[in-house]
């Protein structure tokens, strides 16, 4: 029996908000970070490491805790994670000090981990095989929502109250979104609750490495640079009272780039990939190029954002095209090298722009996005292992496709 032909509007609704409250989560020290740090009696750098550890943990952890939360239902795994995220925020806004604070991030960084290693594949088995691209992208647009709305809102309560009232608030909806997800989402069996996958398995899989060795490497090209972006900014010319517009513009491009890609994603994945991740080392290239030019600086950023807009869910979608029947490990092995790239990508712009200044940014951004960009070349669109599975997804009173060894032999 077929998943049935409509959208599950009410699921998707929740979801796309549990991906908000995520990223949310992930990015809010960053506007808060000087009164966060006066507050805290540490320096801003040591307070940053709050986001790039976070990063850590998931790059980590996101694919052993895949594994060992394989067996467990998926409704009852994300309502775990939501709980843990409120858990995590609450930590974070009584903390007494820096360490306290630190283990509240480092809660929230496993919570991470687990929660993007069953996402994708949860919401894939809510549709039918041929939308799962669109509804990958639907639900991704929760990540754009929390850049464009959510962490400026958080940061703007916190500096007109205290930062700490901030992390309270993302802690009370966290509370709201746990009683939704219980009320609203079906119950799925785990992935891994009729014929476990051995992770190594997954990861010989011939088509699951190229893709993510490209996202290893397009993730950190961006981050290194969109880390620094402000600085690369007011280099090109821009002063302080722009940059926040500069950046505002750049989320909005972003937008766009989501709903370019959720049109073309189930129909022309792999040259929606090439295009979005060859249009970033493009963008790359004229920050490069132009490095001096106000122009040349704002077409970079406003192209990148496009790109990286794209970019996310195109990658869970063809993650899970290489490994059907095993989404989650796939997705979790995906999303630490996602967050290889986040964390990975800080640190190589601090290092770019200590030594070279912030005008070597693009151009290391280029070259690292173009390599992610010919790797996605490299994917054969025929290849067995880029095809949607014959078997189709179950509705919510079926059992889940899983992966045999025949579908995982390397």
């Amino acid at each position: 029996m077929r998943a049935p032909n409509r959208w599950p509007v009410a699921s998707l609704a929740v979801l796309t908000a549990a991906v908000l409250l995520s990223v949310t989560t992930e990015l809010l020290p960053t506007g808060l970070l000087p009164s966060m740090s006066r507050d805290l009696d540490v320096s801003a750098g040591r307070l940053g490491l709050l986001v790039t550890g976070y990063a850590l943990m998931v790059a980590l952890f996101a694919a052993p805790l895949g594994l060992l939360t394989g067996r467990i239902p998926r409704r009852r795994l994300l309502a775990g994670a939501v709980l843990a995220y409120a858990v995590s925020n609450v930590i974070v806004a009584v903390a007494p000090n820096y360490p306290v604070a630190a283990a509240g991030r480092l809660l929230g960084g496993l919570t991470h981990g687990a929660f993007w290693a069953m996402l994708a594949g949860y919401a894939s088995r809510l549709v039918s095989p041929d939308r799962v691209g669109r509804t990958v992208a639907i639900v991704s647009g929760g990540g754009t929502a929390s850049v464009l709305l959510a962490v400026p809102a958080g940061t703007a309560l916190g500096v007109a109250t205290n930062w700490r009232v901030a992390f309270v608030v993302l802690a009370g909806v966290s509370v709201l979104l746990l009683v939704a997800v219980l009320r609203v989402l079906p119950e799925l069996p785990g992935t891994a609750s009729v014929n476990p996958v051995p992770l190594r398995q997954v990861f010989r899989l011939p088509g699951l490495r190229p893709i993510m060795f490209s996202t290893a490497v397009t993730v950190l090209g961006y981050f290194a640079f969109s880390t620094y972006i402000a600085v690369f900014l007011l280099n090109a010319g821009l002063d302080e009272g722009q940059i926040a517009l500069a950046l505002f513009g750049g989320g909005v491009f972003g937008a766009v780039g989501l709903v370019l890609g959720g049109i073309f994603v189930d129909r022309h994945l792999r040259s929606s990939l090439i295009v979005s991740i060859g249009g970033m080392a493009l963008a790359m290239a004229i920050g490069a190029v132009g490095r001096s030019s106000t122009v040349a600086a704002l077409a970079a950023v406003a192209l990148a954002s496009v790109a990286m807009g794209a970019v996310p869910a195109l990658l869970q979608t063809v993650t899970l095209r290489a490994a059907p029947g095993a989404g989650d490990p796939a997705s979790a092995l995906n999303a630490s090298a996602f967050n290889v790239g986040i964390g990975g990508g800080a640190l190589l712009g601090a290092v770019v722009t200590d030594t070279w200044g912030a005008a070597g940014l693009p151009l290391v951004a280029a070259v690292l996005t173009g390599a992610g960009a010919v790797a996605v070349v490299l994917l054969k669109v025929g290849a067995p292992q880029l095809r949607v599975a014959e078997t189709p997804v179950g509705t919510p009173t079926e059992r889940p496709v899983v992966a045999t060894p025949e579908t995982l032999a390397a």
